[in-house]
């Protein structure tokens, strides 16, 4: 009961984090802009989560499908796990080395934030990974393509 408490607490932390990373306006050359967050954290640690954001200028477009990719050099970072938000159907791949495969779709549309957070582990400490966003479908509700006017930015 203790432990389910604890990741009770951890999860909801975690998904806190995750909106909080996700807050900015978007570039000023993009209808949507989607770019990579990763929490703060001390040189020591070893973990560090990651969490993709997509942002619209405007606040009437509402992301209705999507479906993304998070590479990383798999000899100095692994997947410890991932962690979604709440609503729409939403699937992730993190079996496969150097990345993590990331889709999913809402009728009525996802909440401006946070698609996905990845929990890391960086294999020497004080380094920041290489990580590179490519978002292969992102679909409005009413089924408009966003990817024309979509600026990505992971980190270099």
């Amino acid at each position: 009961m203790l432990v389910a408490a604890l990741l009770a607490l951890q999860v909801a932390g975690t998904v806190s984090a995750a909106k909080a990373a996700c807050t900015r306006t978007p570039a000023r050359t993009a209808d949507v802009e989607a770019f990579v967050a990763m929490s703060p954290r001390r040189r020591a640690d070893t973990l560090a989560t990651v969490t993709v954001c997509v942002i619209a200028r405007s606040s009437t477009v509402r992301i209705g499908s999507y479906h993304g990719e998070l590479r990383f050099d798999s000899a100095s970072v692994r997947v410890v796990r991932v962690e979604k938000p709440e609503g729409g159907m939403r699937v992730e791949n993190a079996g496969l080395p150097g990345r993590v495969n990331f889709a999913g779709a809402a009728p009525d549309g996802f909440a401006p934030g946070a698609l996905v957070s990845v929990v890391l582990r960086i294999r020497t400490r004080g380094i920041e990974p290489a990580l590179r966003l490519t978002m292969r479908e992102l679909n409005a509700v009413d089924g408009t393509n966003l990817l024309p006017g979509l600026v990505t930015s992971g980190r270099p």
